[in-house]
């Protein structure tokens, strides 16, 4: 019994989690959380926590008409195009990196002109700003670190981008 209560917490709290994304409507906002006797406690909710969570997870499901939270029509595709864009200079870079640590490979070759060509002009508006770390060049690191920081705020788990279409800030 205690197993199924925990159990059925759990899967409330996920049902929840899971509805993170949308907004309630008014109209559903005014109904209450059933309880034993009126008003919720701390006491009862720390006796049966399952039942309090049951019953919000039950109302929100039940409720007749969640909506996706309202956005810009232009959030979306700049996200769809910008995530796999950043997503592919960084791993240019990445492969710059490795490159660089085989000075011998001539990289107007097939596989390695590949990665140079679209990202050797990247490269060179910053390498004069830049200089060489014991002889080697960190032009590839830094553009590597901005991409990904770029990614990271715009597109993370609480990026700009993401937050605004969960949520329409």
């Amino acid at each position: 019994m205690i197993m199924n209560k925990f159990a059925a917490t759990i899967l409330s709290l996920l049902l929840v989690a899971s509805a993170s994304a949308f907004v309630i409507p008014p109209s559903a906002l005014h109904a209450t959380v059933p309880s034993r006797g009126g008003a919720v406690d701390r006491l009862d909710m720390m006796v049966d926590p399952a039942g309090l969570i049951g019953s919000t997870a039950a109302s929100v499901a039940s409720a007749s008409s969640l909506v996706l939270a309202e956005t810009e029509p232009w959030v979306e595709p700049l996200r769809d195009v910008l995530g796999p864009f950043l997503n592919l200079l960084s791993f240019a870079m990445l492969c710059r990196v490795v490159i660089s640590w085989y000075p011998m490979i001539n990289v107007n070759e097939m596989p390695y002109s590949i990665v140079v060509w679209p990202t050797e002009p990247l490269l060179k508006t910053i390498r004069g700003a830049v200089p060489p770390a014991f002889g080697v060049d960190i032009t590839p690191i830094v553009w590597l670190g901005l991409f990904t920081f770029l990614n990271e705020i715009l597109l993370g788990q609480q990026g700009l981008l993401t937050m605004k279409i969960k949520y329409g800030v």
